[in-house]
């Protein structure tokens, strides 16, 4: 089922270069959002790649787009964060395609994934019954995976979840630049562990 609006967004960062690790970033618009300041923050540490959409991880574009796009580079490790689109996705469908998709990623780079944040009603004055619901399912099926693939977490649902609500716009979804340097941080800081 696609949304009203479906987009794709990307960046590889000096292409030409092969003297520091690659890393991958793999999400939706929180990712597209502060991919540019991990990217700042790592400099010189790695390079740092990203691809995002709204796609859902059910349709065939998607899987499509991930894999090629992961095996265009040499990536050492992959960052993976795409929960917040596929609305109607069960949990068990959910975690099958993830669990087969990050199979087929490992083959490109050592793979790390993150929990999806927090979703609340426009305004900001409760949270979303509906995505709440689906987003502790899908953090579930991405704790389990990574539990029985050895994968590690990046917790941004927690990271989310305390952030305070000047830190965030007013669609419930997504976040101020101070937001999104918090995010940038905790990922910067995972990537760095990780390499």
């Amino acid at each position: 089922m696609k949304e009203r609006f479906e987009w794709v967004s990307s960046w590889c960062d000096e292409t030409h270069n092969s003297d520091l690790p690659r890393v991958l970033l793999v999400g939706d618009s929180i990712t597209f959002n502060y991919q540019d300041k991990v990217r700042q923050k790592l400099k010189g540490v790695c390079y740092v790649d990203f691809v995002a959409t709204s796609y859902a991880i059910d349709t065939k574009i998607y899987n499509t787009l991930i894999t090629s796009f992961a095996s265009d580079s040499k990536y050492t490790l992959i960052h993976f964060n795409n929960g917040l689109h596929g609305q109607h996705i069960s949990k068990r469908t959910y975690k099958s395609r993830l669990t087969k998709l990050l199979q087929r990623l490992a083959k490109n780079g050592k793979i790390t994934v993150a929990t999806s944040t927090i979703v609340y009603c426009e305004g900001n004055t409760r949270l979303d019954r509906v995505w709440t619901k689906r987003l502790k399912e899908r953090n579930d099926a991405v704790n389990e995976i990574a539990t029985e693939a050895g994968y590690k977490v990046d917790d941004l649902y927690s990271a989310s979840v305390s952030l305070s609500i000047d830190k965030r716009l007013m669609d419930g979804i997504h976040y101020t630049e101070e937001g999104y340097e918090h995010f940038a941080n905790i990922v910067a800081d995972f990537i760095t562990a990780q390499l």
